[in-house]
């Protein structure tokens, strides 16, 4: 299934930036973890709702799925970041936005090389 291996690769990922900014600190680690945390909920659930349905009967819903489930991560997105800077004191301000970075980056490079081939 390919979305269960997109979801261990990037919660490997963020585990591994983690791990290297903890050596930097403990406060490091933890925004990192967070910084990824943010980038990996909302796009999972987001994820989750699109594919949800499947079928070319089911495309229209499908599409409205996809416009919603869009909607509602980058709002998860923003929520989560308010609350992180509102919320958490201290924080590691470089780690928490280079690990959210990084994985924006990654997920995009990982949609490119999961994506589907033709089959000839």
């Amino acid at each position: 299934m390919p979305l269960l291996r997109w979801l261990v690769i990037e919660s490997t990922a963020i585990v591994v930036m983690a791990l290297l900014w903890a050596t930097q600190g403990r406060l490091a680690g933890y925004s990192a973890l967070v910084g990824g945390l943010i980038f990996l909920v909302p796009n999972t659930w987001f994820a989750y709702q699109v594919y949800k349905v499947e079928g070319a009967r089911n495309m229209s819903r499908m599409v409205g799925n996809l416009f919603r489930a869009e909607s509602v991560k980058i709002a998860l997105t923003a929520v989560f970041f308010a609350a992180v800077f509102n919320l958490m004191e201290p924080i590691h301000v470089p780690a928490l936005l280079f690990t959210f970075a990084v994985m924006v980056v990654m997920g995009a490079a990982l949609r490119w090389f999961m994506r589907p081939r033709p089959q000839r």
